[in-house]
């Protein structure tokens, strides 16, 4: 745990150094109907009213917030404390049936269970440095009959970047627990931060994901990869490769 500890202090630095200038929309635009969830999302998961969500990787709260809109309670947690105060601040402003706790992913208070889903999506993965527990904590947190959806860039995304619309491989596909840094290309870092804002990054092949998550007890209902042009700027034929992809697993009952 004590290379976790290092990792995620890290980490947790410069989040808090970026969370203010990483925007979230007002609160008029979810009272107006507005949305930060990708379209396809909510059909992934089933009605929402009266349902118990844990939100890890929470950051702003926008997509928490989005999600208490359709029905959920929900329990956001994030790493960073600067995110989480304006996540509460967001839901306040929004009546959102919404809470939100800086907290490490490897040491969530012991209060936070039994619930109908977990959810974490869009950069995520790469900042877990132990992938087994993480996918045993998700497993830890979920009722019996419950889902974890989890919705992430593709890991072939981070590893290629795209010059004179060709590809070249900059990172290791397979450096799984080996902190790797992502000065190559500044639009696959985090929104806020700069060439010198210091993080450690992880990057997880597909298959260790999936099967970190069945290793955990987890059975898998939904996998796809997708394709996503404006990810690839510049590449002719992006549509060629993968982008995001998509995992939704059960808890035996």
């Amino acid at each position: 745990m004590d290379a976790i500890r290092r990792h995620t202090a890290t980490n947790r630095t410069s989040w808090n150094q970026i969370a203010p200038s990483r925007p979230t929309p007002p609160p008029r635009f979810y009272l107006d109907g507005g949305s930060t969830l990708d379209d396809f999302e909510p059909g992934l998961l089933p009605d929402l009213a009266g349902r118990r969500m844990l939100h890890l990787a929470c950051a702003n709260g926008a997509d928490s917030i989005s999600w208490a809109f359709r029905g959920a309670s929900v329990t956001g947690v994030d790493i960073s404390d600067v995110a989480v105060a304006a996540a509460n601040t967001l839901a306040q402003a929004t009546g959102a049936d919404a809470r939100f706790l800086a907290a490490d992913i490897y040491d969530l208070p012991a209060h936070l269970t039994d619930f109908d889903v977990v959810y974490s999506s869009w950069g995520v993965v790469c900042w877990l440095p132990d992938l087994d527990r993480w996918a045993e904590i998700v497993a830890a947190r979920l009722r019996p009959g419950g889902t974890f959806l989890l919705c992430e860039h593709h890991p072939i995304w981070e590893v290629l970047a795209v010059r004179s619309d060709t590809l070249e491989v900059t990172v290791d596909y397979f450096g799984r627990n080996l902190p790797t840094t992502q000065t190559y290309d500044q639009s696959k870092r985090p929104t806020g931060s700069t060439a010198t804002t210091e993080f450690d990054a992880f990057l997880w092949p597909v298959s260790d994901v999936v099967m970190s998550l069945v290793n955990a007890g987890l059975q898998l209902t939904h996998f796809t990869e997708a394709a996503q042009p404006d990810m690839y700027p510049g590449l002719t034929r992006s549509t060629f490769v993968p982008a995001t992809y998509t995992i939704r697993t059960t808890k035996p009952v």
